[in-house]
């Protein structure tokens, strides 16, 4: 093959993939990821004699991840996990924010999403797939402020984030309510008040 000929199919390449790195344009109205951190946390811990309330020590920290800036890797096994067959990484992007965002746009100034955000804790590997599986947040737009809501999926625990305050608020239920095993009487309920500020990978 001619220098020429390599020179033009070279060209050819590059211009193919800024093409499609500028192809996969979020729908979402937010971008941003966050880290949030817990200032304070209480609740009850509970034994035989009843239940007793308390400060916890440590911190609750939580990752807000916004779909278009889920890592590669994880974009990678999500749809190979759902048997589609490309290797470019932006068209499975747009590929997969179609399938799981839902978005009901009423004005500019108000809007809700499904799915735009995910919520993880530090366990929860970001690289992975599975990661991103039942736990999508929901998201509001609204003239005067907006928020996201998360663990719609898991009753025990509740995530609510005012975007203009930045302040969140969790809770998580416990599991006092299960079956005693050997001499366990559930996990603690607990509440945890904490800031959301921008995170940059």
């Amino acid at each position: 093959m001619s220098f020429k000929k390599i020179a033009i199919a070279f060209t050819l390449i590059c211009t193919y993939s800024t093409n499609s790195i500028a192809e996969y344009k979020t729908k979402s109205v937010f971008s941003a990821d966050y880290k949030c951190v817990s200032e304070t946390k209480g609740g009850f811990n509970h034994e035989a004699s009843g239940h007793k309330l308390t400060l916890f020590k440590g911190k609750e920290e939580f990752f807000l991840m916004h779909i278009s800036n889920i890592p590669d890797e994880a974009i990678l096994k999500i749809n190979k996990m759902m048997k589609v067959k490309s290797n470019d990484v932006n068209h499975l992007r747009e590929i997969h924010e179609g399938r799981v965002m839902k978005q009901e746009k009423y004005s500019e100034s108000m809007v809700t999403e499904e799915s735009s955000y995910f919520i993880r804790e530090p366990d929860d590997d970001p690289k992975e797939g599975m990661t991103y599986f039942s736990s999508g947040c929901s998201s509001y737009k609204f003239e005067n402020g907006s928020a996201i809501n998360c663990y719609k999926s898991d009753n025990s625990k509740v995530f609510i984030l005012d975007m203009d305050t930045m302040r969140f608020t969790y809770s998580y239920a416990g599991s006092w309510h299960n079956k005693v095993k050997d001499s366990y009487y559930g996990d603690s309920s607990m509440f945890a008040f904490g800031i959301c500020k921008k995170y940059y990978r």
